[in-house]
């Protein structure tokens, strides 16, 4: 399984994975180098440090490796968020490979080190390079998640519309987010205001000179932008894709719900008891009974209350149906509405 896929993830517009393909794949390096080749690199220091401490040792302390563990668990922290939602957010590659990072230096390069010079004063030296090249491979990893995000989302193109990472526009005074559904926007002219609206209800957008207007079913809105002309192309843009989106939505659902309604239709509750069978359909009525000729001897009174019986069961089959159906369908729309 590749941790960063080679096209553009959560893109199916072949147009728009090839205008931003040389983007992604500078992105794709550096992002494998900051949250991926470094910070198991780290880790791998660490445990040469965890090694260090059973130099003239006849048993390794066992609470020697503990900065090693601490320091492989927030690699694999990091690696396992990137590959489930990292990718979709590059707004938060810096914090999350800082975060990760700093906390491998503060829990393993730093006590790691600490616990080798005491142990094994000897490598002294070795210990130290280790040491320094763990908070250099640290710092490294954070510059190098910035240029990823940098390479990705500057300068940007009207392509990163039609993709599900936040776009940022900055300034001066005004700090504009694209979101997947809604733009949000704060304004710092004066008195500090945050505000934002839903696509759902942006009715057009209009540049002016330093500034959009977005026209929504409650009024209009005037945000301040550096380059106006590019903001709104870029929310036209993203405006249209999640137009699209939605209604591809609504069509999946409205097929789903159909093929629900079909398969409704065609339960069929069966029961057999005493020569007696009966059929219901999904709605509890009776659509067959059949009857074997060994009931002619019995009760009218006992023919009727088998009957019975069998029509209960038959009826409470088909319910076990109509339920296992609803809820199979309620549980493929709570796993689509997680992703």
């Amino acid at each position: 399984m590749t941790l960063i896929p080679h096209a553009i993830p959560l893109i199916n517009d072949p147009q728009v994975v090839h205008a931003l393909a040389a983007r992604w794949r500078r992105t794709r390096t550096l992002l494998l180098l900051s949250a991926g080749v470094l910070p198991v690199a780290i880790g791998i220091v660490c445990v040469v440090l965890a090694g260090m401490t059973s130099a003239g040792q006849r048993i390794m302390p066992w609470w020697s490796a503990i900065p090693a563990v601490a320091a492989a668990a927030c690699a694999w922290a990091l690696l396992s968020w990137l590959r489930r939602n990292g990718l979709s957010d590059p707004h938060s590659w810096l914090p999350a490979t800082t975060l990760m990072t700093g906390a491998q230096l503060v829990l393993g390069v730093l006590p790691g080190s600490g616990i080798a010079l005491r142990l094994s004063p000897g490598a002294a030296i070795a210990v130290k390079a280790l040491c320094a090249a763990g908070v250099l491979g640290a710092g490294s990893a954070s510059a190098l998640a910035r240029l990823a995000h940098r390479s990705l989302l500057s300068a940007p193109v009207l392509e990163l519309g039609s993709t599900a990472f936040p776009l940022v526009l900055d300034s001066n005074g005004a700090r504009v987010v694209i979101g997947t559904d809604r733009v949000d926007w704060t304004t710092r002219t004066g008195a500090r205001v945050d505000a934002g609206v839903s696509f759902a209800r942006i009715l057009s957008v209009t540049a002016h000179s330093h500034a959009i207007t977005l026209h929504t079913t409650s009024g209009s809105w005037t945000v301040p932008v550096a380059d106006p002309a590019t903001a709104q192309a870029l929310l036209r843009r993203r405006i249209t894709w999640w137009e699209e989106r939605r209604d591809a939505a609504a069509e999946r659902e409205q097929r789903r719900y159909l093929d629900l309604v079909n398969l409704l239709a065609a339960v069929s509750g069966e029961a057999t008891r005493g020569g007696i069978s009966v059929t219901v359909d999904s709605n509890g009525l009776t659509t067959g009974i059949a009857l074997s000729p060994e009931v002619r001897e019995l009760e009218p009174e006992l023919l009727a209350a088998q009957l019975m019986a069998c029509v209960q069961k038959a009826r409470a089959d088909a319910r076990r149906q109509v339920q296992d159906l609803v809820l199979d369908h309620a549980g493929d729309q709570m796993v689509k509405a997680s992703h």
